[in-house]
């Protein structure tokens, strides 16, 4: 019998006794003697989690028991295989078992060529996850601890301002000088956007080369420049020194709080840094799936203004290059061209509300029936598990048949479920009519802000073609 022997060590393991890549190797030789097996090979992943199967000689082992290389396939202990409960038994069920591949673990001593090891091996793989879980919740308290103490959380992607030394932050003097800067202007009446212009004026270049309204604003709320650190919503002491003082950051938070205050009372607006009009955020290109953006111009001579949504493909603004979609074919779009289109739609619905009825009868899927389903299969496990424990009708092979096309039935029924779900609209046909019915008079005629509210409960999307519009509703239609 052509064995293959898995050995895997992580970081964490080799300081464990009996984990090593030579104790595992002579164990499993010394049981191959033993048993009058023959090695085929060793398959050795050193330094390598047991969280997923990405690993090099993992891979080479699938390889090989696909080409039907080895008979069996022997680990030292089943997490050596791998840690998820998900990744053994796909090994197992469906790399190992599909190729007749028996799998052995020897400090459990499980054989999946017995009928015991079959039945088992699902149950032990459980706790193997459950090990996971817990070195995942040490690593968690690990952080803690780390944040509790004050050192660096974000080592790998310091705060602008900062360089991390191995421990905890050492300030960059240049760099630094560009925050005081920041805060300086802010709290001295310009606005974020005048700032990284100022910025990128000046040559100065931040994280991301060219200064933008967000990386300026992240630069506003980072609660590092006070010389602390924050991990899970709460701050700790760091060890750090500050580059912004306490006072000036809180003096600093409340003034974003007051200019957000003041635009939403200027702009009726709650959320001023996303745009007022009725269709951005909503509108979506054809051609490459980009979200349209809004280019105002400089006032006509009369004192209006041309407001125009474009692609951002097509745009040539250094901000936009990283698209690097210029296959795109997208045409510029009036602004007041596409929200009348809108609005046409809508008001051709609030006239004709029946239309919604006669068109969302074909469209009704019925969960229930799904759900009544699955619970008969449910009952069906249940009784086959009871029947296989309590009887000596079924062999093993008989029961994992009838089990698996259960499974199979089962696993069909609930994507079925979970489509259904996520293809659910955000809003009911009963609650669609109601806001129609609601709007006094015709919606061409109502307020922009009316129209601004109506828009944005009905629809979810709108694709946006040189020819032609496609609304999707947030209801069904």
């Amino acid at each position: 019998m052509l064995v293959g022997c898995y050995l895997r060590v992580s970081t964490i393991d080799q300081a464990e006794e009996g984990y090593s890549i030579e104790q595992q190797k002579d164990k499993l030789k010394q049981y191959c003697e033993v048993k009058d097996w023959d090695v085929y090979k060793f398959y050795i992943d050193a330094g390598f989690s047991g969280s997923n199967i990405n690993r090099p000689a993992m891979q080479e082992l699938i390889e090989d028991v696909n080409n039907n290389k080895i008979d069996t396939v022997l680990v030292y202990k089943l997490d050596r295989l791998s840690r998820s409960q998900k990744d053994t038994l796909y090994l197992i069920e469906d790399v190992f078992n599909v190729h007749k591949t028996a799998f052995v673990s020897l400090n459990e001593n499980f054989d999946t060529s017995t009928a015991f090891g079959k039945a088992s091996i699902g149950i032990l793989s459980v706790f193997a996850q459950l090990e996971r879980e817990q070195i995942k919740e040490r690593m968690q308290m690990g952080k803690m601890g780390r944040a509790k103490t004050g050192k660096a959380m974000n080592w790998w992607n310091p705060a602008f301002g900062y360089i991390y030394n191995g421990e905890t932050y050492d300030i960059d003097e240049f760099k630094a000088d560009i925050i005081k800067k920041i805060y300086k202007d802010y709290l001295s009446g310009t606005s974020i956007n005048k700032i990284a212009e100022n910025l990128n004026k000046e040559g100065h270049l931040g994280k991301d080369k060219q200064w933008s309204f967000r990386t300026v604003r992240m630069v506003l709320v980072n609660s590092d420049y006070t010389g602390n650190v924050k991990y899970h919503g709460k701050i700790y002491a760091g060890q750090h020194s500050q580059i912004i003082d306490e006072k000036t950051f809180k003096t600093t938070q409340k003034e974003l709080k007051i200019r957000q205050q003041e635009a939403y009372s200027k702009n009726n607006n709650p959320r001023p840094f996303q745009s007022k009009y009725m269709l951005s955020g909503l509108l979506e290109c054809k051609y490459c799936s980009c979200n349209l953006t809004l280019v105002q111009y400089r006032p006509r001579k009369d004192g209006t203004h041309l407001s125009v949504y474009k692609c951002p493909s097509t745009m040539r603004k250094k901000m936009f290059t990283q698209r690097q979609l210029s296959n795109c074919i997208s045409k510029t779009q009036e602004r007041q061209m596409l929200e009348e289109h809108v609005i046409n739609a809508i008001s051709e619905l609030q006239s004709n509300t029946s239309k919604i009825d006669s068109m969302n009868k074909t469209k009704l899927i019925n969960i229930d029936s799904y759900k009544t389903e699955l619970g008969k299969i449910e009952k069906s496990l249940k009784k086959l598990v009871n029947i296989y424990v309590d009887t000596d009708s079924l062999t093993i092979d008989i029961f994992n048949e009838k089990k698996e096309a259960l499974l199979l039935q089962k696993d069909a029924i609930d994507k079925k479920i979970k489509s259904v779900k996520k293809n659910q609209p955000d809003l009911s046909v009963s609650d669609a009519k109601n806001i129609l019915d609601k709007i006094e008079g015709n919606i061409a005629e109502a307020k922009y802000d009316m129209k601004y509210k109506i828009v944005r409960k009905l629809i979810k999307k709108i694709i946006v073609g040189n020819s032609r519009i496609v609304i999707k509703w947030a209801f069904e239609l």
